[in-house]
């Protein structure tokens, strides 16, 4: 298995954060597009909801695994990226005047001798991920 890790800081209130990136059937920002497949369970906060993300050229397809709000959840990839096996997370915890935001992935490259450029590229895109987000909000 390979991982990846990213621990941000930023001054984007917990609330406001965790709506953006954890509703799976919207966009966290302007600059991401993204398709819902299939609804999840509205009892369990969307569980199994099925969508596609665009992020420039990137498009993948993710499943929403798991969540516990407003703290953390889990979603895997289905398709558009050269991975299996994967599981990612996001937890966030308020810290004085900051949200902690934190992102693991675990998962197997399709080919070998690729995942730590597969970890680098991913790491890449959830940096930009967040800042588009920081971006779009840090004037509210």
């Amino acid at each position: 298995m390979t991982t990846a890790n990213i621990t941000r800081k930023t001054k984007i209130p917990l609330d406001k954060i965790w709506s953006l990136l954890s509703d799976f059937t919207g966009s966290p920002s302007p600059a991401f597009s993204v398709v819902v497949h299939e609804k999840g369970d509205p009892g369990n906060n969307g569980v199994g909801t099925i969508r596609t993300l665009t992020i420039g050229k990137i498009a993948v397809m993710e499943r929403l695994e798991a969540v516990t709000p407003p703290h953390s959840f889990a979603y895997s990839i289905l398709s558009g990226s050269p991975v299996k096996e994967y599981l990612g997370r996001w937890a966030f915890r308020e810290e004085k005047d900051f949200t902690i935001v934190r992102w693991h992935a675990e998962f197997k490259p399709k080919f070998p001798l690729i995942g730590w450029i597969i970890a680098k590229v991913t790491k890449r895109v959830v940096h930009q991920i967040i800042d588009q987000i920081e971006a779009d909000n840090m004037g509210d």
